[in-house]
């Protein structure tokens, strides 16, 4: 087995059994992102943990920060690589989905680029900067401001099979029952994970903008669980979660501008051509029924009554 080595990600030098805090900052704009490099004193894995690409999905960002702070590099065997906030100015805004200073929605710009919007820059950043240390990467996030969840994982359909296998076992150990397989991921962080041959794994709790200790410790714990089972973690083998897989995920969005009033609750199972919910205008008009698609879990759904054209009332996960 090698040796610990130093971890140096911009310009943070790390030794092994040292942690260090500091930012990454995004070549072309004033932002930077909050970075915890936590270099065990033995050789191993390394794994990193994003979370906050959008602003108001608030365990997941609190889950990334217990995290870091009570990993002890002493014990670890690998590195652990934790980025919290990877879009602070959506977290300050309390800005859901968008990032403020361009209106794009991050989680669909990677693998980004130098030449690009702000969004653009943090995604090629966290990339090229960051991720090239990681042998393993999770992401976390959670629903949006108007958004409610059901606790669920993703895996990027279009990986190597032995990335995906990868990929698979992390799942089998987080915690989380519900998993969903895509095949429409472009701009994702788990796409770009999958071009570079990085297994990743979405791993989603908490919802409506709330900062809630259930999904909080159910993200947190189940990152630690991946370390674990990576070996970077002292500790039994976690138990495997028999995973109900999902094969798709379809979102049924806004037509227009209007009220919304769902006519089911989050985790409902649902017939295919069920109204799920009524869109109104401020007279209390129909404007449309949205119907599912298919029979499956409402795995997502809207909650505000406000939204506008293209917002996502509610996912699907078919099996």
């Amino acid at each position: 087995m090698n040796a610990p080595s130093t971890l140096t990600i911009a310009g943070l030098r790390t030794e092994p059994g040292e942690k260090r805090t500091g930012f990454l900052p995004v070549a072309g704009t004033a932002l930077e992102l909050p970075l915890t490099l936590v270099n065990g004193s033995r050789s191993g894995a390394t794994l990193l943990v994003t979370a906050g690409i959008h602003g108001g999905e608030y365990p997941c960002i609190e889950a990334a920060i217990r995290l870091a702070a009570t990993l002890e590099a002493a014990e670890l065997a690998g590195r652990v690589i934790v980025l919290p906030l990877v879009s602070p100015s959506s977290f300050r805004a309390r800005q859901a989905f968008f990032v403020p200073e361009d209106g794009k929605n991050l989680n669909r710009q990677f693998p980004g680029s130098t030449t690009g919007t702000v969004s653009d820059r943090i995604a090629h950043a966290v990339v090229t900067e960051v991720a090239a240390h990681a042998d393993a990467w999770i992401d976390l996030h959670g629903g949006d401001i108007p958004e409610a969840l059901v606790p669920l994982l993703g895996l990027a359909e279009g990986a190597a099979p032995d990335v995906f296998a990868r990929g698979l076992a992390m799942a089998e150990v987080f915690g989380i029952e519900h998993l969903v397989v895509p095949g429409h991921l472009s701009g994702t962080t788990l796409a770009a994970a999958a071009d570079v041959g990085i297994p990743a794994l979405l791993a989603e709790a908490g919802q409506l903008g709330r900062f809630d200790e259930t999904d909080t410790d159910l993200l947190y714990q189940g990152c630690l669980r991946v370390a674990t089972h990576l070996g970077i973690v002292p500790g039994e083998p976690p138990p495997v979660c028999e995973l109900i897989r999902y094969r798709d995920w379809p979102w049924v969005r806004a037509g227009q501008d209007g009220l919304w009033y769902p006519e089911v609750e989050v985790g409902a199972h649902v017939e295919e051509g069920q109204v799920i919910g009524t869109l109104r205008d401020v007279f209390g008009a129909t404007l449309e029924h949205s119907r599912a698609p298919a029979t499956g879990i409402v795995l997502l759904l809207w909650s505000a009554l406000a939204v506008n054209r293209g917002e996502p009332l509610f996912g699907i996960g078919i099996r």
